[in-house]
């Protein structure tokens, strides 16, 4: 399969290429001269890809040493999880990801880490997952939806990457609220759910804002709904499903984290030199191009406080889904 990234990604990467010249001596002589590997449990190309090469173009400088972006998408993200788990402990092998990969999988698989393991250190942003249809669909809102699905129960194709993911738990929360039933077809991310929306091969898609916002712009696809509490920056006219009258709303906190055997004072300085390189003008200007939205960047007690709040989220939905 081949991706072709966009204009902006292709920027970024760039830019994350050859920004690393001046890196400073004195976090270097802390955190030493190896690379830095942000390890993402996703394929290349997508949101959080993009916002790890924006990491890197710009904290480099400030952690004393390269930054590069892995990605590690083999067993469900999982392949990624255990290469920065085994990794040596000196705070060179950093996880970039959502819940889906560090709690979700981890209560419901058997993995040789608890959710306690992974140790955020900085919050990067929050994700709202949209979902949209292709322009010409029949369905061009969330009424549309909801009146056609319980019309026709399991007349309508759902495509969503992982399951119990982000962008498969809010479907599963509206649901439950709705009674409106839907086939679900996991597919291998936002890419290939995207092929299949605008090949007319499935009627509704899950993702990011920043992965649709070019299509919908030049209309090929119709964002229908956000599953957050506010609307989101990069898609404004696109309403809430709490706008809609539905109570349902699951953002997604994007982290940067390390294992727990890193030492704290090591995580300590990560977070900062990842936070200070993100709080220049070139990374909010980067930032702003790309909609990756780190204009509130967190640090490690706002990080890990948003973490447990999650995690107790994403335990309640499990069981709710498990009485059913």
């Amino acid at each position: 399969m081949i991706f072709k990234l966009s204009k902006t990604a292709v920027a970024v990467t760039a830019a994350a290429l050859t920004f690393t010249a001046g890196a400073s001596v004195a976090a270097a002589d802390s955190l030493g001269s190896d690379p830095i590997r942000i390890v993402m449990p996703y394929g290349a190309g997508g949101s959080t890809d993009i916002t790890a090469r924006i990491i890197a173009a710009n904290a480099a400088e400030h952690c004393g040493t390269r930054i590069d972006v892995v990605s590690m998408p083999g067993a469900g993200g999982m392949e990624g999880l255990q290469f920065v788990a085994d990794a040596t402990p000196n705070g060179h092998t950093v996880l970039m990801a959502d819940y889906s990969a560090t709690i979700t999988q981890t209560l419901t698989e058997d993995t040789p880490w608890a959710v306690e393991d992974w140790v955020p250190i900085v919050h990067l942003t929050d994700w709202k997952p949209t979902v949209y249809v292709k322009a010409d669909h029949d369905i061009q809102s969330i009424e549309d939806w909801v009146e056609l699905a319980e019309a026709e129960p399991n007349s309508l194709v759902f495509g969503h990457a992982d399951p119990l993911s982000l962008v498969h738990l809010p479907l599963v929360l509206l649901e439950q609220e709705t009674g409106i039933q839907n086939v679900h077809l996991p597919t291998t991310g936002g890419g290939e759910t995207r092929t299949m929306i605008l090949g007319g091969h499935i009627d509704l898609g899950m993702t990011l804002p920043p992965s649709i916002v070019s299509n919908v712009n030049n209309g090929e696809v119709t964002a229908i709904g956000v599953f957050a509490d506010e609307r989101s920056d990069v898609l404004p006219d696109v309403p809430t499903f709490q706008e809609a009258g539905y109570d349902v709303s699951f953002e997604a906190p994007l982290l940067v984290y390390t294992f727990s055997s890193v030492p704290e004072s090591i995580q300590q300085e990560l977070s900062e030199c990842i936070m200070t390189g993100l709080d220049t003008a070139t990374a909010q200007r980067m930032s702003d191009q790309a909609s990756a939205g780190l204009d509130n960047v967190q640090g490690m007690e706002s990080a890990q406080a948003i973490y447990r709040d999650t995690t107790q989220r994403v335990k309640d939905v499990l069981e709710a889904i498990n009485q059913d």
